[in-house]
């Protein structure tokens, strides 16, 4: 039987809730990035149909559906209220939990696999996530997640610098930082890949307009200074238009995909 599970949140994980939940039904047609990521992610976890998975940061729920054959079943979590009832419209998860991940409202050692895409970039503590991690997971349990990395939308931001000396776009961990933060939990093996996606724009305000309808735009105030007036978008998409190739205006990605191996107990 599907349940669903609410936690409160408050604070900055508040309004990262509140900016996904505006963007539940705009989500998915926006994500290209989003979807090829967790593709790309999911080839990593055994596809052997057994055990429980538990999905961390479920947004809209669109892979759902594939999980069938990676799990017997799986329980699904996010931080926004309104990702977790699109996704709970599916009606596949045994649970949909409203949570933060670096406090999970599972059972120790009661998962099998976890998966978890693009979440941990918008964590405070993402040391707190992966010690979650490895106490929510089974031993021989195994975790595949995936986040942003210093270095994204760097197209973006120097178009930016061109302007003013704001910071308009959200500042993501180092590889380094992110690694030394896996490594902390106990118990865990982990190796790790990092990627580069590059997607392509007609312009910048196509650019603006997706990232509005991911949310992802919403989530940090110094992100929303200065983006109104003509004249300023007008300067934006001067200084972006030097990086313009045969596909368009390229906006690169950079992706760290994390693989953990649960060993022991402890």
């Amino acid at each position: 039987m599907t349940a669903l599970i609410r936690h409160s949140t408050d604070g900055f994980l508040s309004q990262v809730a509140d900016s996904f939940s505006k963007a539940c039904d705009s989500y998915f047609s926006a994500a290209r990035l989003q979807q090829q990521v967790a593709l790309d992610a999911l080839t990593r976890l055994p596809s052997d149909q057994q055990g429980k998975l538990l999905d961390i940061g479920c947004g809209p729920g669109w892979i759902h559906p594939r999980f069938c054959h990676f799990s017997a079943s799986f329980s699904a979590v996010d931080l926004s209220s309104g990702m977790l009832n699109k996704a709970a419209q599916q009606g596949l998860a045994e649970n949909y939990i409203q949570a933060n991940a670096a406090s999970l409202p599972i059972p120790d050692c009661s998962i099998d696999k976890i998966f978890s895409s693009l979440m941990l970039q918008w964590c405070p503590a993402p040391d707190a996530v992966f010690a979650e991690v490895s106490r929510v997971l089974a031993p021989g349990g195994r975790v595949v997640m995936t986040t942003l990395l210093d270095g994204t939308l760097a197209e973006l931001k120097q178009a930016f610098s061109n302007m003013d000396n704001r910071q308009h776009v959200n500042a993501f961990l180092r590889e380094q930082q992110v690694m030394a933060a896996a490594l902390a939990a106990t118990g865990m093996h982990w190796q790790f890949e990092r990627r580069s996606y590059v997607l392509y724009y007609p312009d910048v305000q196509s650019l603006a307009r997706e990232l509005k309808a991911l949310g992802a735009n919403q989530v940090s105030e110094r992100v929303r200074q200065g983006l109104t007036g003509k004249n300023y978008w007008r300067q934006l998409a001067e200084a972006y238009e030097t990086k313009r190739g045969l596909l368009g205006l390229p906006a690169t990605y950079q992706v760290l995909i994390i693989m953990g191996y649960k060993t022991n107990n402890e």
